[in-house]
């Protein structure tokens, strides 16, 4: 499976999260405009110090789905059409604000542009992911402050402001459990002290083919989280520096200290605007 969306071989863009495959109906051509491809048929990545591509479109890339997949959740959503009409209302709003990961297209997951301070574009989007992808210690964390939960998928998408002076790696952690389960995500994770774990912090997404293409672990400088108010998602930002350069020490971190961790460092910014804005959108989407 690779690892960013795009297009089928019609065409046409498939448009909705389907169970654990992703594909993205792409309105790019404000992203295209701003974003510059890696130079090269090697493709430098950030920091390589080449300083000389040339602006291009950047084309989107292709999770395939396959047939057993979409019938797979297509027997899911008939399943849940079926519960759907033997719950009470309260039963079926909460059934439909755990679906909106799988319902909503991702264009309105991830945006190919939003604004939060700065303006942000979108370069890629990874195909949902099994929660492996997020350190041990952030699944048992999530255990341990909402006992009944537990993580069922992790979406994933990389931006960087206008300027290209940050990457910043957008998850949504789609958050199982019942209701009053999931209340303790909302009202007992703690970002702020999270913030400063650094076995905590997710790994970053690198976007193939784009100027994100070197984006690694060891660019992170911040990471920031919001959950949703019904405790469903859990919205998490890794950011770092787009020009290659080493991000915060473990020490740093845990400090909240040093010259990039400021309260006015891209970084930081985008970490914290990026995180309130994502988890606000599955806010307002669930309230209809």
């Amino acid at each position: 499976m690779m690892g960013v969306l795009g297009w089928t071989r019609s065409g046409m863009p498939e448009r909705y999260w389907l169970g654990a495959v992703l594909s993205v109906g792409v309105g790019a051509a404000v992203a295209a405009a701003v974003v510059l491809s890696t130079s090269g048929s090697g493709g430098s990545g950030p920091g390589s110090g080449s300083g000389s591509g040339i602006a291009k479109p950047v084309k989107p890339l292709m999770v395939p789905s396959s047939a057993a997949s979409g019938a797979a959740a297509g027997g899911a959503a008939a399943g849940l059409a079926g519960q759907l009409g033997q719950v009470d209302p309260s039963e079926q709003a909460d059934q439909a604000v755990r679906a909106l990961w799988r319902t909503k297209t991702v264009e309105q997951v991830f945006p190919s542009t939003v604004a939060v301070g700065s303006q942000y574009v979108r370069l890629g989007v990874a195909g949902a992911a099994g929660c492996d992808v997020l350190p041990k210690a952030f699944v048992t964390e999530l255990g341990q402050a909402a006992p009944g939960t537990s993580c069922v998928k992790v979406l994933r998408a990389t931006y960087t402001d206008v300027t290209q002076t940050v990457f910043a790696t957008v998850g949504v952690v789609v958050v199982g459990g019942d209701a009053p389960a999931r209340d303790k995500v909302w009202r007992q994770w703690t970002p702020d002290s999270d913030s400063r774990r650094p076995d905590l912090m997710p790994d970053v997404f690198a976007v193939p083919g784009t100027v994100a293409a070197g984006f690694s672990d060891r660019q992170r400088v911040v990471w920031n989280s919001q959950a949703s108010h019904d405790g469903s998602y859990l919205v998490y930002v890794v950011s770092g520096f787009a020009d290659g350069r080493a991000g915060s020490t473990d020490a740093q971190v845990r400090a909240g200290s040093g010259k990039a961790l400021v309260a006015d460092s891209p970084p930081v910014q985008a970490a914290s605007g990026l995180s309130d804005l994502f988890a606000a959108e599955f806010a307002s989407a669930a309230k209809g």
